[in-house]
């Protein structure tokens, strides 16, 4: 078997797909912006299989960013990744999306040594979804502050409250509420990179943390709008 992983990030409204070898070197690494994912998201992971030579069977694993994000983005993701490992038992890893872009923030060439990175992505409902994060030997990132679900009014508050740090922030929620992310220097980062999202889950293989098919969700962030309507 090949020590190749196919990851996917869908988090956002652009599908992010790459391979990684067990040592986390690229071997593909693509990317298709559209409003839904469904058409173009197993196209571009066949397009990546196909690049580095692989079938799905003979991969080591699957890695899928499992949000928070976009409701509809992240059912998509991990349904394809659901989709192709379950005929083939190739052992699936789900890994935050939020620490992904983290990790795309720390590794940016310019990110100020021991500075916090702040990644935030689009909650919807004029809401954002943030968390903070430091570099880690051992885990690549390490939680400062817990993930939030916030106005963006109520951004500068939640800042003030981590430690005095550089502050670097990134993400869709960011670039869209710039005003709320003052206090902090917003980044020119694109994620989370399926990349970032492959790194995590090479360390989560490491320590035995294979997700379960049969209950392995998305972290969508907030109950999701249609519910079931519950008996009077």
């Amino acid at each position: 078997m090949s020590e190749l992983f196919l990851c996917l990030d869908t988090s956002t409204s652009t599908a992010r797909v790459a391979i990684l070898d067990a040592e986390a070197g690229v071997r593909f690494s693509g990317e298709f912006t559209a409003d839904r994912h469904a058409a173009h998201l197993l196209p571009l992971c066949a397009e990546a299989l196909r690049a580095a030579g692989v079938t799905p069977a003979a991969l080591a694993g699957i890695a899928c960013g499992g949000g928070p994000g976009s409701f509809t983005g992240l059912r998509v993701g991990l349904a394809a990744a659901k989709g192709l490992a379950l005929p083939t038992g190739v052992s699936l890893y789900v890994v935050s999306s939020l620490e992904a872009l983290a990790l795309d923030i720390l590794n940016a060439g310019d990110a100020a040594p021991g500075s916090a990175a702040i990644p935030s992505l689009d909650a919807g409902k004029g809401e954002v979804y943030v968390a903070g994060y430091v570099a880690d030997v051992e885990h690549r990132v390490r939680e400062l502050a817990p993930v939030a679900r916030l106005a963006p009014a109520a951004v500068p508050a939640w800042l003030k409250q981590l430690p005095s740090l550089t502050v670097q922030a990134a993400g869709n929620g960011a670039v869209r509420y710039p005003t709320a992310f003052a206090a902090a220097r917003i980044a020119d980062v694109a994620g989370p990179t399926a990349v970032s999202v492959g790194t995590l889950a090479l360390l989560q293989r490491a320590r035995g943390e294979a997700a379960d098919l049969a209950t392995a969700v998305p972290f969508y962030g907030r109950p999701p709008d249609i519910t079931v309507k519950r008996s009077p």
